[in-house]
């Protein structure tokens, strides 16, 4: 019977920093032992596979080396380290035909960087984050211009938002496992939402709340804990602040210098996204460090209250992520 590495996909275009963000899917395909497909989508009425490297690559748009010289020379490294890499040409948008290639291939692992597709004039995540929500496996978003210098950082501090959903609850045991492998610190971070803002209060209500907010956020940090020992952390950081998700987040890794930020994602809707907004795309757009985002089709479920164990065991996944220790 033969054995199928593991596959960790990488996709690149004209609004993409091609070696850096290269650089970090070859580090995690060589951490994993794992094979790498290069996805780049053009008209073609099908998919196409070039088994003789990337050197075929169309240039780019761009001023400078076309994207296939400089895809190239990466390749050709690679090659030293053992890494199988394939280029992929695939026909459709990139929120549908990524996640239907990732899925059809069983693939761990998907690298995009934030600005992926996103117009010359205005540079967002938006095609990121409807790739994410759509992805089977987990995607890794690159901040533009900081992929190489986090690739080649050690994992040292994970940040991992809870919301007392599911998709909170899968993000904190992908965390988990990431620090066990990396000997990585864990912080996870809640942001309380019921707290009244844009108000200016005074006398007794104003008491009121100073003197109830500590306790409220002292038994939210030990609720926190008590799941995360539930999925095997004895040890973790936690944050409880006030005040937009997005940018408590924000400021949380900034302070706590952390190195990757994991989240758990439910799919939505466009209409629910378009009234309600989105959080993933906020921080994508803001995000300094890398974001491990994790696809989970009951994220919007609530963190139900027993642990996640299986027969008094506690619960592992294979982490996606093999970034170097």
């Amino acid at each position: 019977m033969m054995i199928t590495p593991p596959l960790v996909l990488v996709a690149i275009e004209h609004a993409t920093d091609v070696e850096p963000t290269l650089g970090v899917a070859l580090d995690v395909a060589r951490a994993r032992s794992a094979d790498v497909h290069v996805l780049e989508l053009v008209p073609h009425r099908a998919a196409h596979v070039d088994h003789r490297g990337l050197n075929r690559f169309e240039p780019s748009h761009g001023p400078g080396t076309s994207i296939g010289a400089r895809v190239g020379s990466i390749v050709r490294s690679a090659d030293a380290y053992g890494v199988r890499v394939r280029k992929v040409r695939l026909r459709g948008t990139p929120e549908h035909a990524i996640p239907a290639y990732a899925q059809l291939h069983q693939a761990t692992l998907l690298v995009i960087e934030r600005n992926y597709g996103s117009s010359r004039f205005w540079r967002n995540g938006r095609v990121a984050d409807e790739v994410a929500r759509r992805s089977p496996v987990p995607v890794l978003v690159l901040p533009k211009r900081q992929a190489r210098e986090q690739g080649a950082r050690r994992l040292r501090r994970i940040l991992t938002p809870v919301d007392f959903s599911v998709a909170s609850a899968v993000a904190v045991r992908t965390a988990v496992d990431l620090s066990r492998r990396h000997d990585a610190r864990v912080t996870l971070l809640h942001a309380l939402q019921q707290v009244p803002r844009h108000m200016v209060f005074s006398g007794s209500q104003a008491w009121r709340i100073v003197q109830q907010l500590p306790a409220q956020m002292e038994a939210v940090a030990e609720r926190i804990r008590r799941r995360a020992v539930s999925l095997g952390a004895n040890d973790v950081d936690t944050e409880v602040v006030t005040g937009d998700v997005e940018r408590a987040i924000i400021n949380i890794a900034k302070r706590s210098d952390a190195d990757l930020i994991v989240m758990g994602v439910a799919n939505r809707s466009w209409f629910d996204r378009l009234a309600f907004g989105s959080t993933l795309r906020r921080l994508l757009r803001r995000a300094t460090v890398p974001v491990l985002i994790v696809p989970v089709v009951a994220g919007a479920h609530a963190w139900p209250d027993e642990p996640l164990t299986h027969v008094g065991r506690p619960t592992r996944v294979e982490s996606p992520l093999g970034l170097a220790a």
